[in-house]
């Protein structure tokens, strides 16, 4: 008598192959966002007026450093069969807000730029950075959350942590502005400005964004449990990769063989 298990019909199968395909998509992310970091700095450094203290003062370059950390740990526990844990989750949850309102403010700042005195160029390394990367990671995010591995819901305490790291760069941007004459976005330059108004407008606005984005993202991430067959079955215990079957289903899978 011989066993043989379908494997179509094994609960978690797809979800593990998905976990797998995504850890290696992430590592994958890692070393092209490491490439156009190191890329954008050596172009940087083309310019003699822009000192290379400067280059670690945007926020999207020091979003992308932390994203570099978020991805590849989320990556290698994909990689090594276990789920996300509530806190890797909403840090890259929260990570993915500033690459993607990076890449959105540099692409309305390089289309606007005609309307200043200054022109921005786009190297190879700033669309890795600002618009390619952050679409990969949002589309991975996605398919994550909805055909991966059953993983728990971003809390809503998301809305303050994400607060204190633009609030921190923003404030230590403005002091250090004021220090040496130079910002890294002209709205946060007093000189191009109107006045400090404007500046508060501007990054109330950016933070009402993020704050938008991680709502969007929480409400997402309880999406696929509140509209899944079995999310009252699983509970919070669904977050590992594959699920025990239940017997009626282990016995509609079998298929046994007598000779």
């Amino acid at each position: 008598m011989r066993v043989r298990d379908d494997p179509a019909q094994r609960p978690g199968l797809r979800e593990a192959r998905v976990a797998v395909v995504l850890g290696w998509v992430r590592i994958a992310v890692v070393a092209a966002e490491i490439i156009a970091l190191i890329g954008n700095f050596r172009y940087v450094l083309g310019f003699s007026s822009f000192g290379v203290a400067n280059f670690f003062g945007y926020f999207t370059i020091q979003s992308a450093m932390i994203a570099v950390v978020v991805t590849l740990a989320g990556g290698l526990v994909l990689l090594s069969g276990r789920s996300e844990s509530v806190a890797l989750l909403t840090t890259r949850t929260i990570v993915l807000v500033y690459v993607v309102l990076s890449g959105i403010v540099f692409g309305l700042l390089a289309a606007f730029s005609s309307t200043r005195t200054y022109q921005i160029v786009i190297p190879w390394s700033d669309q890795l950075l600002h618009f390619i990367l952050p679409a990969v990671l949002l589309v991975d995010w996605l398919v994550g959350r909805f055909l991966g591995p059953r993983a728990p819901a971003v809390p809503w305490i998301a809305l303050a942590w994400a607060v204190p790291f633009p609030v921190i760069w923003l404030i230590f941007t403005l002091f250090r502005g004021d220090a040496v004459g130079w910002y890294p976005y002209f709205f946060l330059d007093p000189s191009q400005v109107s006045g400090p108004a404007v500046i508060v407008a501007y990054c109330a606005g950016i933070l009402a964004v993020i704050l938008g984005f991680v709502a969007t993202f929480v409400g997402l991430s309880r999406a696929r449990m509140l509209h899944s067959p079995d999310a009252h079955a699983s509970g919070p215990s669904s977050t590992v990769l594959s699920a025990p079957r239940s017997s009626m289903a282990q016995e509609r899978s079998e298929r046994v063989e007598t000779g």
